[in-house]
């Protein structure tokens, strides 16, 4: 299994050049596999964009110039930013996230109109689902779901669903023998390359300062992992919700769930550095403004990478701005320690990014959601009918 035959797959060819499109690769020691994505770059006298795109997913980000043809890209939301420097049509720098304090090498290379990331002999359109496992027969053992569909010019998109969210807008190539997707979004960076025999699948996921995860499984278009709403325990002393953090501007901010005027709230616990809670957070805005007038109230307890108000609070703030979050933002905690636990004795353990409980007006936890689904998935329609369909019966008048 160490040993996937996949040096093929990285092979570039003699292209020709158009004149905006790139090809960019993040590179990492010990990996055989680079982290692509497509991008497109636009320069003008004043300015330099760049789109960094997966799938149908685009994320836009404008250059600040530091000095002659080196650009500084700071990603919104997250703590992290690309600095590039142009060498003829090649653009060589590095990718950097303050929160890790990790930096990699990335390069953009042009690309011919019909280069795609990940040349694949025979590669063609698809679809597929596969019940897989990390770390398989481990005590780490993990189960997820890798789906891919067909997408533009021979590639196919698709994500890996665990149960703990997704690991949102994936994008590659596909033929009988191998599967490959990547993705980028300045957070994170992931690829999987797989080998098929048969219905069978072997693969190994490679992310920058991360060892790499092998994982297995078989195809099973009818795959589901465990209810999300079955997770997260409620503790068996439960008692009203009640809290007092600060918000976006500083200022503490009291939860008493039971003195409350709504008929519901819904609290979701999550990070400005999680890419799976930013798409939630943008489901949840458009969910409070449809329903804020029957009854609903939305709450983002966010946990981020210091325990420092003065770092925190600025982070948050220009999450919520950037998002145009109409809810509520506050910050619970520092994410490296048990902030989380404190903040809601109610459950027995936070067991990932985003979490979402929904309180009755007395104060008392009527259900909880793991994870969440975007819409890089084929669950995240399904997911959206059922949530609004509960809300429509709970807030009936």
């Amino acid at each position: 299994m160490k040993h996937l035959h996949i040096s093929y797959l990285l092979l570039l060819g003699n292209l020709s050049f158009s004149q905006n499109a790139h090809i960019g690769e993040i590179t990492a020691k010990l990996h055989p596999v680079p982290i692509r994505f497509d991008a497109i770059i636009e320069e003008n006298t004043n300015r330099v964009a760049l789109s960094i795109i997966n799938s149908t997913d685009t994320i836009v980000l404008t250059g600040q110039k530091i000095i002659k043809n080196e650009y500084l890209f700071e990603f919104p939301v997250f703590n992290t930013y690309i600095r590039l420097k142009k060498e003829n049509k090649h653009w060589t720098g590095h990718w950097t996230d303050q929160d890790k304090k990790e930096s990699y090498t990335l390069t953009l290379r042009p690309k011919s109109k019909n280069q795609i990331r990940y040349p694949l002999p025979d590669s063609r359109q698809q679809q597929a689902r596969y019940l897989i496992y990390f770390n398989r027969g481990t005590n780490n053992e993990r189960p997820a779901i890798l789906e891919f569909f067909p997408h533009s010019s021979g590639q196919v998109k698709g994500s890996v669903l665990t149960t703990a969210g997704d690991y949102r807008f994936l994008q590659g190539s596909a033929n009988g023998d191998s599967v490959i997707l990547s993705t980028f979004d300045g957070k994170f960076a992931y690829v999987f390359a797989a080998q098929l025999m048969g219905d069978s699948l072997y693969g190994i996921q490679y992310s920058p300062g991360d060892p790499p995860r092998e994982f297995s499984g078989m195809r099973d278009d009818n795959a589901q992992l465990p209810d999300p709403e079955s997770l997260t325990k409620i503790a068996k002393e439960e008692t009203t919700v009640r809290f007092t953090l600060p918000d976006t501007d500083g200022r503490n901010v009291e939860f008493i769930g039971d003195r409350q005027q709504h008929k519901l709230t819904l609290i979701t616990i999550g990070g400005s550095w999680c890419p799976n809670c930013m798409d939630e957070a943008r489901f949840l805005n458009q969910i409070y403004n449809e329903y804020r007038s029957r009854g609903l109230h939305v709450i983002g307890v966010y946990f981020e990478y210091t325990d420092q108000m003065n770092i925190a609070i600025p982070l948050l703030r220009r999450m919520k701005e950037q998002l145009k979050l109409d809810f509520p933002i506050l910050y619970g905690g520092s994410v490296r320690r048990q902030a989380a636990a404190k903040v809601f004795p109610q459950i027995e353990k936070i067991l990932a990014y985003p979490t979402l409980i929904a309180i009755d007006s007395k104060g008392q936890i009527i259900k909880t959601y793991t994870g969440f689904y975007g819409p890089g998935t084929s669950l995240f329609k399904e997911y959206e009918a059922a949530m609004k369909n509960w809300l429509d019966n709970l807030l009936s008048d």
